[in-house]
Order: structure tokens, then sequence, then C-alpha cells
């Protein structure tokens, strides 16, 4: 799942650090001198954003050249972007790139990291990012999950089921909600429905109603695994996702013990990708 943002959505990223000009490149007149700038990591890392940053540099009227795409994997000092251009144009994309760039990275090595160590736990084990992205970069914290390996979790609130306490405890408990899941489902049949649990025993019964998911809240991995052991026989058919805590150090145990789906947000947040940016005459 590759895509890049639309101009007017990297439009109104560069007009937030440019609203005009850049006032110092004019009073120096960096626009009569001819320049490349270049990103390059400063670690190893996975790819994500140099095509809007190469959107970006397009937009000013500078040559980008995108040499590595989002969702490779790269050594540290590979040159993943580049563009020549006026310095001045060169100097107004340069910090709006650097920051796509390293933000965006960041959350797809997180999640390489994460998809790596649930393969060596069982393969095919999906790793899912959920909504809690901060706001305003949906799009991008989504191409960086996707970049990295993983896939998003919901997309929102109106792709999906997903039925959990804040909505059973509203409706007369788990066990009142599972009665009435087959009407449910008959509701919406094109959609699959997950249902959230705490244990083995809410897990059984979520399974014996006919949920399609089971989504296993904040448990170590050895719950898991019995947990995957008795829904298995009684509902061979149904998916479990584990949820809560999981990380690139755990997603391991995680996958071992069984689980289908480790959903996640720590992929979101943790510290840029460190990317080098020189600027030189040419």
């Amino acid at each position: 799942m590759k895509y890049t943002l639309l101009p007017s959505e990297i439009e109104g990223m560069l007009k937030e650090d440019v609203p005009y000009f850049d006032l110092t490149s004019s009073l120096v007149n960096l626009g009569d001198i001819d320049a490349e700038i270049t990103f390059t990591p400063k670690h190893d890392l996975t790819v994500c954003g140099s095509e809007e940053g190469a959107a970006l540099f397009r937009m000013l009227g500078a040559e980008p050249i995108l040499h590595v795409a989002s969702g490779t994997d790269v050594p540290e000092r590979e040159t993943v972007l580049s563009a020549r251009g006026n310095a001045e144009q060169l100097h107004m994309g340069w910090k709006v790139a650097q920051n796509i760039l390293e933000h965006f990275s960041g959350i797809a090595t997180r999640t390489r990291a994460m998809v790596e160590g649930a393969n060596r736990g069982k393969q095919g084990t999906e790793v899912c990012g959920t909504r809690k992205h901060l706001p305003g970069v949906k799009k991008l914290s989504l191409k960086a999950l996707c970049a990295g390996g993983g896939y998003p979790h919901r997309l929102g609130v109106s792709d999906s089921v997903l039925l959990f306490s804040n909505h059973y405890e509203l409706l007369g408990g788990l066990a009142a909600v599972c009665r009435n899941l087959a009407e449910i489902k008959q509701k919406c049949p094109e959609k699959k429905v997950a249902v959230e649990v705490e244990g083995l025993e809410d897990a059984m019964l979520a399974a014996r109603a006919g949920a399609d998911i089971i989504q296993v809240d904040k448990l170590p991995p050895a719950s898991i695994a019995a947990i995957v052991t008795a829904v298995r026989n009684a509902c061979p058919s149904a998916v479990i996702a584990a949820a809560g805590g999981i990380n690139s150090q755990n997603a391991e145990a995680y996958a071992a013990a069984g689980a289908d789906v480790l959903v996640s947000s720590w992929m979101y947040f943790g510290k840029p990708a460190d990317y080098k940016v020189v600027v030189k005459k040419i």
C-alpha cells in the first residue's frame, strides 16, 4: 500500500513554514546561486516521505531526484533525496522536507522492527497501527505504518466494527452484547465484527457467539497462548488480536503465543530518524 499525498496537502505543509518568502535567503541574494541539497540518514532506517519531499521541491521550482522510495531499508549515509535549483528555493523546502523524512521514517523504522520481531515469532502475524497517531498527520502516519510493513488497525470508526467495554457496559454487559451478536452481524454482513475482551472466559463467550475477531487487551503472552488454544478449539476461524503494550521488544513473544494480529500505537511515538542535510554550490 503505497501512495503520495495530494499536491494541495503538500502545499499546505509548505505554507505553514513559508507563508510568503524566505526573508533571510532574500536578504543575502541566495536566489542568484545554483546549488544542490542532499538528504542522507545518519543511521540505518526504513525510508518514508521521500516522494513528498521530491514533490515539495518540484513545487518550489527546483529539480528533485528521488533516490530511494518509501518502504526501502537503507544504510546510513545513503542519499535518499536530492534536489537542484537556486539556493533560495532549496532553503525554502529544506526544513519541511527534513521534518517529513525524519518524523515518518522514524515511524516506518519502528514498524519494521515490530514486523521483523513478529515474523520471528510466527510468520504471517500482522502488525496493525491504531488510530492514536497525532491529529493532522493521519495520511503520512498511515503511509509510514505501511512503509514499515504494517497495516492500519481501523482507518476510522466508519469502516469497521469493534465492540469494547465502553460499548457493552452501556448495553447490559458483554453477555448481553454476545446474545445479540448474530443480529449485529446481520445488519452489516459485509463487515467482520471484533469484540474486545480482557480474559479467557470472556474470549470464549465472544467466540461461541460468533465474533469474527477476538481482541484481547493488556494480557501477557502466556495468557494469549491459553486463549488462542481454547478459542481455536471452539471456533477455528476466529482471528485473535493482541493489544496493549506491544512493541518491538515483545512482538516476537506475542506472535509466538499464537496471536494473528498485534495491535499497537507504539510505532507512532518515539524519537524521529536523523538525516544529515547538506546544501552546496554547484
